[in-house]
């Protein structure tokens, strides 16, 4: 299966138009580490005894899994024959991780609006059993100003909290382009050259728990740039 031909359209030749994709990367890599890391930490909360539902185990569980790919290809971006199978693993994750996040927040989106608004239904239902009716126009001007208080206060969060979601998520889609756009050009300039690292090469000699671990992870890495190589020729 083959990438259609105009979405080379889309992909940055630069980073934020002017700055050159391999820094862009470099930020990309690091804001995303620091993302992961963040949410990695929050799996301690099972070692502290602190509840968590199955979606939040879930995404701390795949920035424990990311975080280690994201840091390994940032340290190695440097390394001639390391780069492209480690930059075509991270092209995969990140793009699927932008997808996750996508229908995660969309989800948690969803159920902070249902749980605000049964909130403010209930709110406002017992404020208006508790309230002692005031007699003639004061009372249509307390219960007016009342009304339009409770109803700026979330449309005003509405307002907030869908338009970070919104510039986050643009912001989200655009690294991902660049990453995509940066993956691409190292497997047009290096995806083909079998070249394999010197510490690479021990990898198949060598034995233990560690050793196959890395042999696993180098065989994802390259079985990734083989699969990106075909998408993108």
């Amino acid at each position: 299966m083959k990438l259609p031909s105009g979405i080379s359209m889309v992909l940055p030749r630069k980073f934020a138009g002017f700055i050159p994709l391999f820094i862009g990367v470099e930020l990309v890599l690091a804001v995303a580490i620091l993302n992961k890391a963040g949410g990695a930490y929050g799996i301690l909360s099972l070692l502290t005894g602190h509840p968590i539902d199955f979606w939040q185990w879930l995404w701390n569980m795949s920035c424990i899994v990311s975080l280690p790919v994201y840091i390994s290809a940032l340290s190695n971006l440097m390394t001639r024959f390391k780069n492209v199978r480690k930059m075509s693993l991270v092209c995969l994750v990140y793009t699927f991780d932008t997808v996750f996040g996508l229908v995660y927040t969309l989800y948690f989106s969803w159920f902070w609006f249902h749980h605000e608004a049964g909130s403010s239904d209930q709110s406002s239902g017992s404020h208006r059993r508790g309230m002692a009716v005031p007699p003639g126009d004061y009372k249509d001007e307390v219960s007016s100003s009342s009304t339009q208080s409770q109803s700026a206060s979330p449309a005003h969060e509405l307002f907030l909290t869908v338009s970070a979601t919104v510039v986050v998520t643009v912001v989200r889609a655009y690294f991902n382009l660049v990453v995509v756009s940066f993956t691409r050009q190292l497997l047009k300039q290096y995806g083909h050259d079998e070249v394999v690292a010197d510490d690479e090469q021990t990898l198949f000699q060598n034995k233990g728990v560690v050793a196959r671990v890395r042999r696993t992870v180098f065989e994802i890495e390259v079985r990734s740039r083989d699969i990106l190589l075909d998408l993108f020729s």
